[in-house]
């Protein structure tokens, strides 16, 4: 009760510490909750795990071809991977042929 005459007697003695109140309470939810906040940050270092996974699975894949078209160059020219590659894109086999679709 004490508090309360006091504050109406003199409320100008809590204005400032209101104001700092606020002020505190603005910077902490910011901080955690804003834009660049803690949450944010965390769901950014999600995105980055996320993407140096394809990165990964994408470098996987561009080796896999790059050996594939080594196979193929005038050197290194395998036969069973030319064989394999023209039947692919022309869609086209040898009588004897067993066709397994996936």
């Amino acid at each position: 009760m004490k508090l309360i005459e006091t504050f109406r007697a003199h409320p100008r003695h809590f204005i400032i510490p209101f104001i700092c109140l606020m002020i505190t309470f603005y910077f902490t939810y910011h901080a955690i909750r804003g834009e660049r906040g803690l949450f944010r940050l965390f769901e950014i270092q999600n995105e980055i795990i996320a993407t140096e996974a394809l990165s990964q699975e994408t470098t996987n894949q561009l080796t896999e071809i790059e050996k594939k078209v080594k196979a193929l160059s005038p050197g290194n020219l395998d036969l069973d991977l030319l064989d394999e590659a023209g039947r692919k894109t022309l869609n086209v086999g040898n009588q004897n042929d067993y066709i397994i679709f996936d």
